[in-house]
């Protein structure tokens, strides 16, 4: 559990908990209440700085925000700095089981994703440089070996797998569309692949038939391992 301070020129203004590190990130958050948005938008999310705290607890977390928001009082209160609405301590550990439902069956029915002006202006988004690079080379969250190593343990269990399968069942990866264009694309004589001479180079370079030699071994290695550990 994550217990943060937003502060401002060193003048706390905001003490929240969480499960999620992210959200303690002013620039991934939309804000707590409207008292607190609307600091955000006067300080600018770039210039708040977050103060972290990490309990082991929910309760823990509970008694932390509740003692810190005491310690800096609230606006509304006239007793502080805080824009705080409540007295906290009140944050659970997640959601319930109906407001996981709702949330479900909200998101089925209006999707926002569904949209073609949504997934256009995420699609922009994500070939942003700035977004990019979060995710090349080294900067990869699944090139961690904590987390190739928590996802390789997820894949392991049957009950998960078989989520995933049933998940996928009558799912068609292309649209008619789609096999179509692609399918012209590789039978077009200009095609790299339709080429002997990219072939010959494929076949021939020492280069690349070092790189598939160790893909190669490795993938067997890292295959048999696998095998041997089950």
């Amino acid at each position: 559990m994550f217990v943060y301070v937003w502060k401002h020129n060193d003048t706390p203004f905001y003490v929240g908990m969480t499960k999620t590190i992210g959200r303690t990130n002013p620039l991934n958050s939309g804000g707590r209440g409207w008292l607190c948005k609307q600091k955000l938008e006067e300080f600018e999310r770039k210039n708040v700085v977050t103060e972290l705290h990490v309990v082991e607890t929910l309760e823990e977390a509970q008694a932390l925000e509740r003692s810190l928001i005491e310690k800096y009082g609230r606006i509304q209160l006239n007793n502080g700095t805080l824009t705080n609405l409540k007295v906290g301590g009140d944050g659970s550990g997640g959601m319930t089981e109906a407001g996981r439902l709702a949330t479900s069956t909200r998101m089925k029915e209006n999707n926002p994703f569904f949209r073609p002006e949504v997934r256009e202006k995420h699609k922009k988004r994500m070939q942003d440089p700035d977004v990019k690079i979060k995710f090349m080379g080294d900067n990869n969250p699944s090139k961690r070996p904590e987390v190739r190593a928590k996802l390789l343990a997820k894949w392991q269990e049957p009950e998960f797998k078989e989520k995933q399968r049933q998940s996928r069942l009558g799912i068609k990866r292309f649209t008619e569309e789609q096999k179509e264009e692609r399918r012209k694309t590789l039978l077009n004589p200009e095609h790299p692949l339709n080429k002997m001479a990219f072939h010959n180079i494929l076949n021939t370079d020492p280069e690349i038939n070092k790189k598939r030699s160790a893909g190669v071994k490795a993938w067997w290695a890292k295959r048999k391992a696998l095998i041997l550990s089950t």
